[in-house]
């Protein structure tokens, strides 16, 4: 309701004026005079006294009142209708349902925010690309306007006592809803300049409890968009260094105002939503300090959400101990936040399901990685992080052996313009990863064609395929190169190896760098085996020293750091530090051939073999066996053999200290079925039994030849 206050002066008629004044006695329905709005204006304005004036504004009053009372029963009745909308769709799941009603509210009364906050929603919660943001941009933008026209003693008032709160607390949470879905479509459509505009809008109300964490959110806009600089958006610094620091200031003022208001709010609202609020803050912190290369403090902050299981953000912790180098706990971690993902934003990416499959190819099982990859594409569908999850699957494939698959998985992940929403993962990341996998598989791709025919080199067709992947190569490997220049945190993501927001692997970043400033980076990895804090990964840096040294020819140089990783950093008892073993293993065989001691050559060759077969046919190790064959009758091996023969692997009848391969002829009918295991010299199972059924040899011997280092093809 509102009232008309006349003030009556002494003096003459000609002096005399009254003033309007409205009066909002509830503003949390707003059941006022709407139609008085045109009075409002006139407020404190003088008139000439005349009976006629005084006619005309009361009848003024009259119609409005007649409209506001209208409207008020429309509201009324919208907010009623709203609450036997969110029990329906509790009890049947019918949400088709929101924008039926939507669209109702919205003819009911286009002045009142609750039609546009559903239509918002509903169009938020069923996008999955940018269109679809911006589309739902759009209602949610319109409700934000028409909410705070409406709610303004609301938004002003609602902290300021437990009174205020109980009874403005609902409305308030909708403008939080509304805020927080409008900030995503902007994020998620790339345009983080209009997140700090909404933002800072939200912030200008001057709440003494935000529980909305718009600070939180502005650091995390500024994290997310470190790499570029003012030029591109103007709340930017120039560099990302001063764009992390930023997004801390923010965070440590947020917790600062948290503790001072912290007796005032507690007057006013549930203990809870202060260590909520506190809780958010420290997500943030922790996930920049994580970034920042600093442990410590990332777990202290860690270690205060820790308790909190229903907050806890299990997918940015497994990050974390993943980056530590403790695997085994973020696989599980990971493993944890997958399932828990299912209840979220079906249209989020989900980046543990992509850093599992890391893990996986860093156990030596690329062939789980694809499974679970394959399962997760096919049961999805297409829709934010396909083209992340088909990179992952591409990765899979290619430790798996199998070449061409993993190529079509890359060169359909080339073809999607990802949507990277709720992850720091941009499209520069996507971008980045793609060309790596695509160079390292045109280099496996020449290796395999040297795996297959030891004379290759007698071969015109293919000397013309390796000269023609070499060209791809070079081409793939100067974009690589741009991309780095490119790039001003390439220093702190990938030169530091297991950073947070990276998308590669540590074994990706090395056939990234081993053809680029060898010297440079031998000095670089030097520096982070002094200062790096993180105790584990510190052994991944000398191994790449090591390697490095072997790749520019000083092999003495090489077999004095990878001894002393052999002998003083060797850690066998974590099954996720396979793939390091294998490169370790790997290149104390190299520089052991190289320096003419071949007995320790093939001794590391073997370990090498046993630790992660799969690597071996794409690297310059090669493997000796003792080939035992039997044969049934009427089987026919000789042209298998023969075949067999000509890749680049040495059989032998004797040695007694190279792996054995046991292969059995022999028919099934009319078939014709080969047995095929691998056991170590001393009798441990490498290659589990197995068999395959064949009609036409033609392609047995290539078959089992990949079979024997458990590849497929």
């Amino acid at each position: 309701m509102c009232k008309l206050h006349y003030i009556y002066h002494k003096g003459t008629p000609e002096n005399c004026f009254f003033g309007v004044r409205l009066q909002f006695l509830n503003p949390r329905l707003q059941l006022v005079n709407s139609g008085l709005k045109i009075l409002s204006a006139l407020k404190n304005q003088v008139f000439r006294h005349s009976l006629k004036t005084v006619i005309s504004l009361l009848f003024l009053c009259l119609i409005t009142e007649t409209n506001s009372q209208v409207n008020s029963v429309k509201r009324y009745e919208i907010d009623i209708k709203r609450e036997e909308l969110n029990r329906y769709i509790a009890e049947k799941g019918l949400p088709n349902e929101v924008m039926l009603r939507a669209r109702e509210f919205i003819r009911k009364d286009p002045t009142y925010y609750v039609g546009y906050m559903l239509e918002g929603q509903y169009r938020y919660d069923r996008s999955g690309d940018a269109g679809g943001y911006a589309q739902a941009a759009k209602p949610l933008k319109q409700a934000l306007e028409l909410f705070e026209k409406d709610y303004t003693v609301a938004l002003r008032d609602v902290y300021t006592s437990s009174e205020a709160y109980d009874e403005y607390k609902d409305r308030i949470y909708d403008y939080i809803s509304i805020t927080d879905k409008l900030m995503d479509c902007y994020s998620n459509v790339e345009r983080p300049d209009s997140v700090i505009w909404l933002l800072n809008r939200y912030k200008s109300w001057g709440f003494q409890l935000d529980e909305f964490g718009a600070d939180n959110y502005i650091a995390w806009t500024y994290h997310r968009n470190r790499f570029y600089t003012s030029d591109k958006f103007d709340f930017l610094y120039n560099s990302v260094e001063e764009n992390e620091m930023a997004a801390l200031h923010f965070l440590q003022r947020n917790l600062e105002n948290i503790g001072k208001n912290a007796a005032k709010n507690e007057s006013v609202v549930s203990p809870w939503r202060i260590i909520g609020a506190k809780l958010s803050v420290y997500h943030y912190l922790a996930m920049i300090y994580s970034y920042l290369h600093k442990p410590d403090s990332a777990h202290l902050y860690y270690s205060y959400m820790k308790p909190y299981s229903g907050v806890f953000p299990y997918n940015n912790y497994a990050i974390f101990r993943f980056t530590t180098g403790y695997f085994e706990e973020a696989y599980a971690y990971f493993n944890y936040s997958s399932h828990r993902d299912i209840y979220d934003n079906k249209y989020h990416l989900r980046e543990s399901i992509y850093y599992m499959s890391i893990l996986d190819v860093m156990k030596a099982d690329p062939q789980k990685s694809v499974d679970d990859l394959s399962l997760h594409i096919n049961s999805t569908g297409v829709r934010p992080g396909w083209g992340w999850y088909n990179l992952g699957l591409a990765r899979a494939l290619m430790y798996n052996g199998q070449l061409d698959s993993s190529m079509t998985c890359i060169n359909k992940a080339g073809k999607f313009n990802d949507v990277h929403i709720g992850t720091t993962w941009g499209q520069s990341h996507y971008i980045f990863s793609h060309s790596v996998l695509k160079f390292i598989n045109l280099q496996r791709k020449e290796a395999a064609i040297r795996f297959e025919d030891k004379y290759y080199w007698l071969s015109p067709s293919k000397l013309q395929k390796i000269a023609e992947l070499k060209l791809e190569q070079y081409v793939i490997r100067m974009l690589i190169f741009n991309q780095l220049s490119a790039n001003p945190e390439r220093s702190e993501v990938y030169y530091r190896l297991f950073a947070s927001e990276a998308t590669i692997s540590f074994d990706e970043i090395f056939y990234m760098i081993k053809d680029y400033g060898r010297n440079y980076f031998i000095k670089e990895f030097g520096k982070q085996i002094e200062s790096d804090e993180r105790d584990i990964i510190r052994k991944y840096f000398k191994l790449f020293q090591g390697k490095l040294y072997l790749e520019k020819g000083d092999t003495r140089t090489a077999l004095k750091v990878l001894d002393e990783l052999y002998h003083n950093d060797l850690i066998e008892d974590n099954e996720y530090e396979n793939l390091y073993l294998a490169r370790l293993f790997e290149a104390l065989a190299l520089a052991n051939d190289a320096s003419g001691t071949n007995a320790n050559g093939e001794k590391f060759g073997n370990r090498f073999y046993q630790t992660y077969p799969q690597l071996i046919p794409y690297s310059s190790v090669k493997m000796k066996f003792r080939l035992e064959v039997t044969e049934s009758e009427g089987a026919n091996s000789g042209k298998i053999l023969s075949d067999l023969k000509t890749f680049n692997i040495d059989f032998e009848t004797n040695g007694t200290d190279l792996p054995v391969v046991k292969l059995r002829f022999g028919k099934t009918g009319d078939k014709n079925v080969v047995e095929y295991r691998v056991e170590s010299s001393w009798g441990t199972m490498i290659v589990e039994p197995s068999s395959f059924v064949y009609t036409d040899s033609t392609n047995v011997a290539k078959k089992l030849a990949y079979a024997i280092f458990k590849l497929k093809i």
